[in-house]
């Protein structure tokens, strides 16, 4: 009877090592597999220069990702430059480090050398665009 038991307890943590294993197996696949195909597809650069109208000017490049807008792009500058930025109710730039919008200054968005009038969140960034920021 002992033997039967001690048998059964074997069998036990035969099954126990096979699951873990398994579970390992699957687990390692499911961090390095499905990540790449969550990941968005980068489509090219674009560059962001901020001009702070006292000829102080920051440039950043870097890659971007299908669908995103000029917000998108000024959030990726501000967390790799390590500044702030504030938008009001409508989404427009409100301010860039403590530089806010006044009466005789605002800032103003440029997409290759034009000027927009859309919402800075409704225009998508493709490919080797140049973004401009100005406090004018």
């Amino acid at each position: 009877m002992f033997k039967l038991s001690q048998q059964k307890n074997q069998n036990s943590d035969y099954i126990l090592i096979i699951t873990a294993v398994l579970l390992l197996i699957l687990s390692s696949a499911a961090v390095f597999w499905v990540p790449q195909a969550l990941q968005p597809k980068i489509i090219g650069q674009a560059n962001l220069t901020i001009d702070f109208g006292n000829g102080n000017k920051r440039a950043f490049e870097g890659n971007i990702v299908e669908n995103e807008t000029l917000i998108d792009v000024l959030n990726q500058a501000a967390r790799a430059g390590e500044f702030s930025y504030k938008l009001n109710g409508k989404n427009n730039l409100d301010s860039i480090s403590q530089l806010a919008n006044n009466n005789q200054k605002s800032w103003q968005w440029y997409l290759n050398g034009e000027k927009i009038n859309k919402q800075p969140g409704e225009i998508t960034v493709k490919s080797d665009n140049n973004v401009l920021i100005k406090y004018e």
